[in-house]
């Protein structure tokens, strides 16, 4: 008998929340290649020739991330609000799965705790990359008016700009690699697409928010129906 979870769908991510991935996503795009026509050397650089026009791009992209925030609560108010609370705090089941999870599963003497909408892995990279986001408009504010300052302060801006841009490549491309490359994660980039997910995937990924949403899986139920059963 097919499992009922297999063809049920449940809502992961709402509009709003996808509106401002794929914002996000293609504004940093944009800032990456821009920002790479600016750093690269002359002699490496296919843009050099029109250089004032790629720094206008990136100034303008990064004016838009900035604003995309309240673009995003100004159409579905909450939104943000919600994201913080499922990311920003930490439970002792995170901690014990963000160990656990450092051991091959093969190697594992133990399964990693339930996890909710967005596990631990995932909380620790969006929290990174909001944190590099805020790093990249400071430092990015102090190159642009570096002029008005002591050059000391500019140049550690522009310093720690580029540092910001190595830091940040093995956050994305390994987002982009567990997101692009692996079946067993395959479906939460459907997620990100379609809003929905397969709630077996969630029982399996995210177990403690499908519980949630969807109540105790079926075996679950069953256990505890048969234990009510013996106590009586």
């Amino acid at each position: 008998m097919r499992d009922p979870d297999s063809t049920r769908l449940i809502a992961r991510f709402s509009d709003a929340e996808r509106l401002l991935h794929w914002l996000f996503f293609l504004d940093a795009a944009v800032l990456t290649l821009t920002g790479l026509g600016l750093y690269l050397p002359p002699n490496r650089n296919p843009v050099l020739d029109r250089r004032e026009l790629v720094r206008t791009i990136h100034i303008d992209a990064a004016i838009l991330l900035a604003v995309l925030p309240v673009l995003i609560v100004s159409v579905r108010p909450g939104t943000l609000a919600r994201l913080w609370r499922d990311v920003e705090w930490f439970t002792p089941d995170d901690w014990r799965w963000l160990r656990r999870s450092l051991i091959p599963a093969p190697l594992r003497r133990r399964p990693t705790p339930a996890q909710g909408r967005f596990n631990a892995g995932q909380k620790l990279n969006t929290i990174a990359i909001a944190a590099a986001t805020c790093g990249f408009f400071a430092t990015g504010a102090l190159m642009y008016i570096g002029a008005h300052l002591p050059p000391s302060l500019a140049d550690a801006a522009d310093t720690w700009h580029i540092w910001l841009m190595l830091l940040c490549a093995p956050l994305v491309g390994g987002h982009l690699a567990f997101a692009l490359l692996l079946p067993s994660t395959r479906p939460a980039l459907r997620g990100i697409v379609t809003g929905v997910v397969r709630l077996d995937y969630a029982r399996r990924r995210h177990a403690a928010w499908a519980e949630e949403v969807a109540g105790p899986a079926p075996e679950v139920e069953a256990r505890a129906a048969e234990a009510t059963a013996g106590r009586g």
